[in-house]
């Protein structure tokens, strides 16, 4: 157990991978050789979630998402040629959405690139793809929103990337591992960036084996919580509220307090929904999909002097997100913002002319904002 100590320390750890073998891969992809290159250092994982990804970032060892596993302790790997292997989670009490896998008395090599990769140009994901059943290197795309200054903050990107792709790698252009996907939607995509590796690093071992379990069971309770919602209508119970949002917060990770915090907001349990988006933004406030669920969620709640500094980050990140766009005119409206009203105004004028006649009709003559419901 002890030997992936040394080979994770981040001056080891931090760049891509250029498998032997990878030529024949590469000739199946369109993406710089480098990129195709690397498709042999990502698997396909079963193991909480039944599909998923992980990269070998060392001989036996791999990162994925604690997401994939929450409390199962191991792992089943199906490497690119079909073999598959049993591998152990590595006990960890790290509260971001990483954990180590270990394969032992296997050969599954990886051969390591430099740090510290760029990050400004093309960015390619490289995942299991449930549709062609195979490892494959998704259209390339760039980062969306700058990295947040904050322990947890995310790398934001539009790189091409689907459901099963979580534990998958980010690469650059040349080969560089940059990012472990995590989640996103509607082009806003997510990864952890390569530096939280040496916290992920530091926090694992034998002796985290029961912080790890807590931390694994909390994952599974939220995400159990959150699938019984699906098909479902109507408030919860206070006491079925209480526990979603307790579990989901538990775990640290915003993607899962995002989803909590819109379930509630979508039945009407505005100031849970609300508390829980603020955790999120608190989290990582560079947030595109954070951004737009909590100033929805303030708009529902008619809290548009909260909203109008959320929507102003938002503007400053995603200049023509029509969500943001018609919700700022709004709340620059309602709020008393006539700053962000005259500005939005011009905005939707320029990079949405087929809105524009109702949005001057709006600007010109806006009703009354809404009355609140009151739940349930």
């Amino acid at each position: 157990m002890k030997k992936y100590f040394c080979v994770l320390g981040l001056s080891c750890v931090v760049a891509f991978l250029v498998l032997i073998g990878g030529e024949a891969k590469a000739q199946e992809c369109s993406a710089p050789a480098p990129v195709c290159a690397a498709k042999a250092s990502v698997v396909k994982i079963a193991s909480f979630e039944p599909i998923g990804s992980a990269v070998i970032i060392n001989d036996g060892v791999l990162v994925t998402n604690r997401h994939m596993v929450a409390d199962n302790q191991h792992v089943e790997l199906t490497l690119p040629d079909g073999a598959k292997f049993k591998a152990s989670v590595v006990p960890s009490d790290y509260t971001g959405d990483l954990v180590l896998l270990l394969v032992e008395g296997a050969k599954i090599p990886s051969s390591i690139k430099s740090m510290d990769a760029d990050i400004s140009g093309d960015l390619y994901v490289i995942a299991f793809d449930v549709g062609r059943q195979a490892i494959r290197v998704y259209a390339p795309g760039q980062l969306i929103a700058p990295k947040a200054n904050t322990p947890f903050a995310r790398l934001h990107h539009n790189a091409r990337s689907l459901p099963g792709n979580s534990g998958g790698a980010l690469i650059n252009a040349d080969g560089h591992l940059v990012g472990v996907v995590t989640s996103g939607g509607e082009g806003r995509n997510e990864a952890i960036p390569i530096s939280a590796l040496e916290r992920l690093h530091a926090h694992s071992g034998p002796d985290k084996l029961l912080a790890s379990k807590e931390i694994g069971q909390m994952y599974r309770q939220c995400v159990e919580r959150l699938d019984s919602l699906r098909g479902t209508h109507g408030p919860l119970e206070p006491s079925d509220a209480i526990m979603l949002s307790d579990a989901c917060v538990a775990t640290n990770n915003r993607q899962l307090i995002d989803l909590a915090g819109q379930g509630l907001g979508t039945r009407r349990d505005t100031e849970r929904a609300v508390a829980l988006l603020e955790k999120s933004y608190a989290i990582d406030p560079n947030a595109p999909n954070t951004i737009i669920s909590l100033a929805i969620a303030y708009h529902i709640a008619g809290q548009y002097t909260d909203e109008i500094p959320v929507l102003y980050r938002g503007l400053e990140l995603m200049p023509t997100e029509p969500q943001l766009l018609r919700l700022a005119l709004q709340a620059g409206i309602w709020g008393k913002d006539q700053a962000l009203a005259d500005m939005v105004m011009k905005q939707i004028e320029t990079v949405m002319p087929e809105m524009a006649p109702a949005a001057r009709n709006f600007y010109n003559a806006a009703p009354p904002a809404p009355r609140l419901r009151p739940p349930g």
